[in-house]
C-alpha cells in the first residue's frame, strides 16, 4: 500500500511541474496539421473513406448505418434472412412500422453531419493557416474538403429531402455555427439545399487538378461526376448534362471491352473515382457476405450467401440480339450453361446460376445442393444460401480463395463512365432530344453486346424512363442505384408496392438433369407507402433543435 501512495505522490508532483508536457499525444493541433502540404494532405486523407462507407462494400450501404445492399429493397435482389440483420431489407419492405423515426434504417443525417463537422473544422483550420501555402495549393485543399461536404449533403438529401414539405438540409457552412449554444437551426428549402451542393461541387471542379496531376488524389472529373449525379437528383438537368459533356470531352474515359475489367482495377478506363483496398492491410467483406456456401476458403470456412438476384431481375436481360426477352419462353427463362449465351452478355457477368462454373467448381443451386441447402424461403431464420436459385457474380473476386482470412480487396468504384452516359441520356430526354437520348443508350448497349444491337425506341419522357431505368437496373446492378432510381423518378410504388418476388428451385431428374420450379420468395407482400418518398430525420434532431421540422407522416 505504501508503494502505491508513493507512486501517486510522484505522479501528482510531476503533474504540478511546468516542465512536464501534458498535451494529448494522440492528436495534433491545428498549427501542426497545417504546417506543410504533407500534413494537410494527411488530414484530408481521413475524409476519403466516406466514399467507401456509403458504397456497397461499406457500413452504410443501405443509406443509413446499415451494411445491407440497398438493391435488396427492390425487385433485383433478395436477402435470405427473415430476422434483424440478415433480413433487414425484407423486414423494412414487408412489416408495417419497421421503418420509423426512432428506428431509422435510412439515417444518413447523423453520420453525414458528423463528417460535415469535421470537414468544417478542416476548412476553419485551413483559413487560419493559409499563409503556409500558395493560393493554388490552398484552393486545392479547400476543393477536396468541399467535394466531401457536397457528397455528405447529397447523401442527406437523397434520404431525407421532402418534396411534400419543401424541406432539405440544415446548411452548416462554418464550424462556428455548429455549437451547443446555437443548436437551433431551421432546415433550408429544397432549392437552397441543392444550391449549397452545387456551389461546393462547382468550386471543387474548378480547383481540383487534372487526372494526370492528381497523384491518386481527387481530380476534377470526380467532382464533375458528383455534380452530374447530384444535379440529376435535383432535377437540374441542364447542369447535370453539362457536367457529363465536360467528362466526355476532356476526361479520356470510355467503355471497356470486357465487363469484368470495369471492377477489377481503379485503372479501368471506365473508373472515374473510387476507393482502393490492399490484401491483408485494408480490406472489406463483400466476398465473405455474398459468396456461396460451396465457395470454401483455404481455412475451410465458406461464403455466407446472404442474398441472391431475383427471377424478375434475370427476366430483365434481353435476348442476345437486344430484343425483349419473353418470359413465357420457359426453355430459356431459367438460366443454365446451355441457354445463358442466348441472352444479354451481361447476364453471365452479373449472375451465377445452377451448374455455372465458378472458381473451379460447378454451382449446386438445386434441391439437396450445397449452395441451396435451406429452402424454401422462411424455413430458416438466416439460411446462409440463396433463396432465389441465383447468386451475385458481379463485384466478387474470382481469384480470392482466402477471403475469410485476408478479406476482400477489389476496389469500390463509386463513379464510372457508363453511369455518366445514362445520366446524359436522361437529361437529353428531359430536354425532348429523344434522338440523342436513344443514341447514347444504344452506344452503351452496342459496347456491352459487342456489336450492332436492337435498342427500344425513345420518343417521349415516359418511354425514355422505361428504357433508361431498365438499362440502369441491368448495367448498374448491385452498385446501389435501383432503389434510389425508382424513388427519385416517382416509380417506386408502382414497381415495388404489393409485389412478391420469385426465384427458381431446380429439382434433380434422370440422367443428371434438373427440372425447374418457379417459387415465390416472400412470406408477405412488399409495401412501399407514400411516406417512403421522404425518410425521417432523426428524432434526436427534433428533440434537440427547436427549429427543425420533421418530414410529413413521420
Amino acid at each position: 500500500m505504501k508503494k502505491i501512495v508513493n507512486l501517486l505522490f510522484v505522479a501528482l508532483t510531476f503533474a504540478a511541474c511546468s516542465s512536464v508536457d501534458l498535451s494529448p499525444t494522440d492528436r495534433y493541433d491545428k498549427a501542426y496539421a497545417f504546417k506543410n502540404t504533407e500534413n494537410a494532405e494527411r488530414y484530408l486523407n481521413y475524409f476519403y473513406k466516406e466514399i467507401y462507407q456509403f458504397g456497397q462494400f461499406g457500413s452504410n450501404a443501405l443509406g443509413g448505418s446499415n451494411a445491407n445492399m440497398s438493391d435488396g429493397l427492390t425487385d433485383i435482389l433478395k436477402y435470405g434472412g427473415i430476422v434483424a440483420g440478415t433480413g433487414d431489407c425484407n423486414l423494412i419492405m414487408t412489416v408495417d412500422g419497421q421503418q420509423r423515426a426512432t428506428q431509422n434504417y435510412f439515417d444518413a443525417w447523423t453520420t453525414c453531419y458528423g463528417w460535415i463537422r469535421r470537414i468544417n473544422e478542416f476548412l476553419d483550420g485551413l483559413e487560419e493557416n493559409r499563409k503556409n501555402f500558395s493560393q493554388e495549393v490552398a484552393d486545392r485543399f479547400k476543393a477536396e474538403a468541399l467535394f466531401f461536404r457536397a457528397w455528405s449533403y447529397f447523401l442527406i438529401m437523397r434520404c431525407h429531402a421532402s418534396e411534400k414539405d419543401d424541406l432539405g438540409v440544415i446548411p452548416y457552412t462554418d464550424i462556428k455555427t455548429m455549437n451547443a449554444e446555437g443548436k437551433d437551426h431551421a432546415r433550408a428549402n429544397l432549392s437552397d439545399s441543392w444550391d449549397l451542393i452545387q456551389d461546393d461541387v462547382e468550386f471543387a471542379a474548378s480547383h481540383l487538378p487534372e487526372r494526370a496531376d492528381s497523384r491518386g488524389r481527387l481530380h476534377r472529373y470526380a467532382a464533375l461526376a458528383l455534380k452530374a449525379r447530384a444535379m440529376l437528383y435535383a432535377g437540374r438537368y441542364a447542369l447535370a448534362k453539362a457536367a457529363v459533356e465536360e467528362i466526355n470531352a476532356e476526361g479520356g474515359y470510355g467503355y471497356e471491352e470486357d465487363y469484368d475489367d470495369i471492377f477489377a482495377s481503379l485503372d479501368s478506363k471506365e473508373a472515374i473515382w473510387g476507393y482502393g483496398f490492399s490484401s491483408g492491410i485494408l480490406t472489406h467483406q463483400f466476398d465473405a457476405k455474398y459468396s456461396q456456401p460451396g465457395d470454401v476458403c483455404l481455412n475451410g470456412n465458406f461464403g455466407s450467401g446472404l442474398a441472391g438476384p431475383t427471377q424478375e431481375f434475370v427476366d430483365m436481360f434481353d435476348n442476345a440480339d437486344g430484343t425483349t426477352f419473353d418470359i413465357s419462353d420457359a426453355s430459356r427463362r431459367f438460366i443454365t450453361p446451355d441457354n445463358v449465351a442466348s441472352r444479354d452478355p451481361r447476364l453471365a457477368k452479373c449472375v451465377l446460376y445452377n451448374q455455372a462454373e465458378w472458381k473451379g467448381r460447378m454451382l449446386e443451386c438445386h434441391e439437396g445442393g450445397v449452395d441451396m441447402k435451406y429452402m424454401p424461403y422462411g424455413s430458416v431464420n438466416s439460411p446462409g444460401n440463396t433463396v432465389t436459385g441465383y447468386y451475385i457474380r458481379k463485384l466478387l473476386d474470382p481469384g480470392n480463395h482466402d477471403f475469410l482470412v485476408n478479406g476482400s480487396y477489389q476496389p469500390w468504384i463509386e463513379f464510372r463512365y457508363a453511369e455518366m452516359q445514362l445520366i446524359y441520356a436522361e437529361c437529353c430526354a428531359w430536354e425532348e432530344d429523344y434522338t440523342t437520348a436513344w443514341e447514347t443508350v444504344d452506344a452503351l448497349r452496342t459496347a456491352r453486346f459487342g456489336g450492332e444491337v436492337y435498342t427500344p425506341p425513345i420518343d417521349s419522357w415516359e418511354s425514355a424512363l422505361d428504357v433508361i431505368l431498365k438499362e440502369r437496373a441491368v448495367e448498374l446492378c448491385f452498385e446501389g442505384h435501383r432503389f434510389w432510381d425508382l424513388r427519385r423518378t416517382g416509380r417506386a410504388a408502382g414497381v415495388l408496392d404489393g409485389k412478391k418476388y420469385s426465384g427458381v428451385w431446380w429439382h434433380p431428374a434422370e440422367g443428371g438433369t434438373f427440372t425447374p420450379e418457379l417459387i415465390i420468395c416472400e412470406m408477405g407482400v412488399r409495401k412501399y407507402p407514400e411516406r417512403f418518398d421522404r425518410f425521417p430525420i432523426p428524432q434526436t434532431e427534433i428533440n434537440n433543435n427547436r427549429l427543425a421540422r420533421q418530414n410529413s407522416d413521420w
